[in-house]
């Protein structure tokens, strides 16, 4: 048999789009945009590594109009330009291309779809089969025996019987599908009043317009025979337009697109220039310029000799390694130290091997490790340091003496970046690449778990881990006094570290009767709003679909389209919040959308992740994550837990305090405008604060004009919207959306407002200015945000960063605020060996645990440091609450 070649054509307009919307607000330390070409790159590499083309190229569209355009001067004309942020962006993913030796082509005059479609019957004809790399659906017309369509977003092929299904013709006749019912993503208009579903089944019964149309007068349906003898010409020009030209003078050899390896000397500069220390590390030669020792300890005596030099040691490095990601479920594996360069130790204990490698029992090693590990005077280092605290005291050790994470060192130092893994920072500060997890774990793609890798494989990697953070830790505390963050990290993030851990440790006792008799009780209210969609809809559909529910609400309700995707229509949050206002069915699909989500996020898993052994919920809190140096939660996300409305009362119920206990809130009442007033220093924000005033109330009065005592609900709520709004430096044009007024009424609110609070309008005006200038902003604790892009020559990368520069200081300082309460409330809990707990920090809210019998002494000394964390001119007022649950103490 003759062996089958294969080759491979990818779409790249089509793809660098769906990259640049997938991935938003992405640049590198410069500012310049990346979004669209780091996620085209990602597609490119996952497709070079997954199916290994031999043949393979990239299709772009050319500049200028097609002769499509001049066919009919309104195709594609409802699509916006290019953005600048993106235009930026594909002189490098060519380069790039041109680096992986990838042929690249375009057509003057034509579009990529029909290069695409000139070099697969070619290639055909040759009995070559050829796999079109793209999602867009006009592919769909070129399927045959030799040509299917790759979508790399659900890495899904896509063949004749999938066209057929999907569809219900041919790939030869979803033109003529196309031709009556029109493109609305292109602007092909088709014939009017005829949508997909009814065209499918013409060309069914017709095979193609020009049959269709030869036999018109059969067509019992007057309406319906009527639109299609209006719509003749529009059918055909239609059709021709959606038809991919296969004919192009384009010569062919299966050769010209071999393959060929990457030329690293294009693209080393690139990745460095743009920061994508992925592929660097994936494509660059491994570097390794200083000889290292990595000793095994394997005996009594070789770890009594290790524990020797440890305890002489200043400071040492640690590194744990253990069976699961989670802490709480982990079991210990082995140790690695390192207390000077080039040099550590391993010592191995639960490996699993044939036994003839040596290992030290756990008790043993332990009862070791226990007096050196307590000893607050030798200092240790270590990479998400929280994790080692967690397991070991677990295992009835109290790590003491924590001194430097370098994982907290690096977010510090750069808090925009998104990556802070031991393998990223040790690669951008030390130019070496460490070996990762996946390196020692996995053979011939098949994952074994560390526990059964070799004990000399397990001492290079965890060895190696140790000694890297070791010589980081070192550079990045010299890097944090360069730029005087040192006190934030000595003094607020370090002792955050073991603050966050007890929490995690605690966890949070929940209910799971309550939240199964809510998700019955949501159950039944997603089946009657189905009803009611499906009642004004006329029909039954999917509303999880985006496609199927654009149909029913543009094509069938004809309710005005607010904005086009490639795809189709729009149907975001957004969109729909605009179309609640003047018809009931996007309401209930929102709705629908919320209790959707709310069930199957929250309801139906949190039952699933209580802790056997606690019977508690044990989430994840990560110091490292947010640019604005709030804490976030993960695993599960309890911070994102809907606080009002009917169903968010309802699952903080299921939230509720052990036997004989409490739970306790503790919520800053308005930090951020108190901060705002602070760091502005305007008078009247002073002033109200000063007097326990209503910030929202008064707001409201001075922008329209009225005493408090005639601002109504619906006033104050507006006001609040504008409180908050200009906080985070939101323009009149998002003012209108979000208050759905005009853009002139939202513009008049935001000026009455800078009337009334000059000192916010200067202050605004003055951290843009410094921005400018700096390229970073601070909060009053000194944490940094750099912002490269608040220069940048795009208006949105710039516009975003403005944003930010405004928001920074205000929500930074905030978050600065309750992590220092959060360490003395610890203290203050350990010192007076109270019984309570901290379980949950929510943004600006505590939740704690407190015996009943506690309550009366815990709850004043919680207001008190809360109120006194952080020294503002104007008070700042903690609300206190408390309750059997969460509800009740909220």
């Amino acid at each position: 048999m003759p062996i089958k070649l294969y080759l491979y054509l990818i779409d790249g307009s089509s793809n660098i789009y769906r990259a640049y919307h997938a991935l938003r607000n992405l640049t590198n330390s410069k500012g310049f945009p990346t979004n669209a070409i780091y996620g085209f790159t990602s597609m490119l590499v996952k497709l070079l590594q997954e199916h290994n083309p031999q043949y393979l190229g990239i299709v772009f569209d050319s500049q200028g109009p097609t002769f499509r355009h001049k066919m009919y001067n309104e195709y594609k004309a409802t699509r916006p330009g290019m953005p600048d942020d993106l235009a930026t962006q594909i002189p490098f993913i060519k380069r790039i291309v041109k680096g992986f030796n990838i042929k690249a082509l375009e057509f003057a005059g034509y579009e990529a779809d029909d290069v695409i479609g000139t070099i697969t019957k070619k290639a055909g004809s040759q009995s070559i089969r050829t796999i079109i790399v793209s999602g867009d659906k006009d592919f769909y017309q070129l399927i045959d025996k030799n040509t299917s369509l790759l979508d790399t977003r659900n890495n899904q092929t896509i063949g004749i019987k999938d066209v057929q299904e999907r569809y219900g013709v041919e790939p030869d006749k979803t033109i003529e599908v196309l031709g009556l019912s029109g493109d609305s993503s292109d602007n092909v208009p088709g014939v009017a009043g005829i949508g997909k579903k009814t065209a499918i089944k013409l060309i069914q019964k017709y095979k193609s317009i020009n049959n269709l149309y030869a036999h018109l007068k059969e067509i019992p349906q007057r309406n319906l025979r009527d639109k299609l003898a209006q719509g003749y010409e529009k059918a055909c020009l239609s059709r021709e337009l959606v038809t991919i030209n296969t004919q192009l003078p384009i010569p062919f050899t299966l050769e010209g697109f071999r393959i060929t390896k990457p030329d690293l000397e294009i693209l080393e500069p690139i990745f460095k220039e743009l920061e994508f220390t992925r592929f660097l590390r994936e494509f660059m030669p491994r570097k390794n310029p200083h000889p290292k020792k990595y000793f095994l300890v394997q005996t009594e005596k070789e770890f009594q000799d290790l524990l020797r030099k440890l305890n002489a040691a200043e400071f040492f490095a640690l590194c744990l390694e253990a069976t699961s990601k989670s802490p709480l479920r982990a079991k210990i594996v082995g140790f690695s130290v390192s207390f000077q360069p080039n040099q550590a130790f391993y010592i191995p204990i639960g490996h699993i091997t044939s036994g003839a490698e040596k290992q030290l029992d756990l008790d043993f090693v332990l009862n070791g490790l226990k007096p050196l590990f307590e000893n607050k005077e030798i200092k240790k280092i270590g990479h998400n340091i929280k994790y080692d605290y967690i397991i070991l005291w677990q295992n009835g050790i109290h790590l003491q003496g924590i001194e430097r994470d370098v994982m907290i060192a690096s977010y510090l130092v750069n808090p925009s970046k998104r990556n802070h893994s031991l393998s990223e920072i040790s690669f951008e500060y030390l130019d070496y690449q460490v070996s990762t997890y996946k390196d020692v774990t996995t053979q011939e793609k098949t994952s074994i778990p560390f526990k059964k890798v070799s004990l000399e494989k397990a001492c290079k990697y965890s060895g190696e881990n140790a000694n890297v953070t070791f010589v980081l830790s070192k550079l990045l505390f010299s890097k944090l006094r360069e730029k005087n963050l040192d006190e934030l990290f000595s003094q607020i993030e370090m002792p955050l570290v073991k603050v966050l851990a007890r929490m995690e440790l605690a966890g949070v006792k929940v209910n799971p009767n309550i939240l199964s008799e809510m998700s019955q009780e949501l159950g039944g209210k997603l089946k009657t709003l189905e009803k009611k969609i499906y009642a004004i809809a006329g029909e039954t559909f999917n509303i999880n679909s985006p496609q199927q529910l654009s149909t029913v609400l543009f094509e069938k309700l004809k309710l005005p389209v607010a904005s086009r995707t490639k795809t189709g229509y729009s149907t975001n949050i957004e969109v729909l919040n605009k179309l609640a206002r003047i018809h009931e069915m996007p309401g209930l699909v929102l709705e629908y959308r919320r209790i959707s989500k709310l069930k199957s996020t929250y309801i139906d898993v949190l039952p699933k992740l209580i802790n056997p052994k606690t019977g508690r919920i044990h989430t994840t809190f990560n110091q490292a994550v947010t640019a604005t140096g709030r804490l976030s939660s993960s695993d599960p996300n309890l911070q994102n837990i809907p606080i009002r409305g009917e169903w968010g009362e309802k699952i903080r119920r299921a939230f509720v305090a052990e036997e004989g206990a409490l739970l306790l809130s503790a919520d800053y009442s308005q930090i951020e405008l108190r901060i705002m007033a602070h760091l502005s220093g305007d008078n009247n924000l002073k002033e109200a604060f000063f007097h326990g005033q209503d910030i929202h109330t008064r707001t409201a009065a001075e922008i329209f004009q009225i005493s408090p005592e005639n601002v109504t609900p619906s006033m104050r709520r507006e006001a609040k919207v504008i409180n908050f709004g200009v906080i985070y430096g939101m323009s009149h044009i998002g003012l209108s959306q979000e208050l759905g007024i005009t853009k002139e009424e939202a513009k008049k609110y935001i000026e009455n407002y800078f009337q009334k609070y000059q000192g916010v309008k200067t202050y605004i005006d003055k951290i843009l200015e410094k921005a400018r200038e700096q390229g970073y902003v601070k909060t009053l604790s000194g944490r940094v945000r750099y912002l490269p892009e608040i220069n940048s020559s795009s208006r949105v990368a710039r516009e975003f960063a403005e944003r930010v520069a405004i928001n920074t200081p205000i929500q930074g300082t905030a978050a600065d605020c309750i992590k220092k309460a959060m360490i003395c409330i610890d203290r203050r809990i350990k010192d007076g060996k109270m019984d309570a707990r901290m379980i949950l920090q929510i943004h600006d809210e505590l939740l704690f645990e407190v015996s009943k019998k506690e309550l009366g002494s815990f709850l004043p000394l919680v207001k008190k440091e809360m109120e006194e964390a952080m020294q503002l001119d104007v008070p700042l007022k903690a609300k206190i609450g408390y309750g059997e649950n969460w509800h009740e103490a909220h």
